[in-house]
């Protein structure tokens, strides 16, 4: 957990988690409590916030955020990566977001380059191209290859029926 990481609120002499802090008291963390005064976050930083619990649920704060923390990564959707071209003539990739530090690193080192315009990384030189393994991309499609005629002879039609 990152050490600016609000865990949870302190608003009219009450610590709140996130949850509690709107449900019970209507307010948000961008609002003034009732006597005024600012709604303070309270960071993961601070060692004595660790240790507070929400006043309402008596929840304590650094297990909800840790709980959290935790169903977000698991629940976190996988990558999405398609291929497509840049300019109509250059192979690129697109992603559905940015993609994560380790990715980027490859791309960067294998060569690719980031059209902020286009939104989407783009191969600059000819075949072949080589796109990171860790993208786990379908390999391209087998090629299609017909196959001889199929010859048949009337002698062997005839004598079948």
């Amino acid at each position: 957990m990152k050490p600016f990481t609000i865990l949870g609120y302190s608003a009219n002499d009450e610590v709140f988690c996130p949850a509690c802090l709107r449900s019970t008291t209507g307010l948000g963390p961008s609002d003034t409590d009732y006597n005024g005064r600012p709604i303070l976050p309270l960071y993961g930083a601070d060692e004595t916030v660790q240790e507070e619990c929400c006043t309402y649920c008596g929840a304590s704060l650094l297990e909800l955020r840790l709980v959290a923390e935790a169903e977000r990564e698991r629940t976190n959707p996988e990558l999405h990566v398609e291929k497509t071209r840049h300019r109509g003539r250059q192979p690129a990739l697109r992603f559905d977001r940015v993609p994560p530090a380790n990715i980027r690193t490859e791309l960067k080192q294998a060569g690719w380059r980031w059209d902020p315009v286009a939104q989407l990384w783009w191969w600059p030189k000819g075949a072949p191209v080589p796109v990171p393994a860790s993208l786990n991309l379908p390999p391209p499609p087998a090629k299609v290859v017909a196959r001889p005629p199929t010859i048949r002879r009337r002698e062997a039609t005839a004598a079948q029926a």
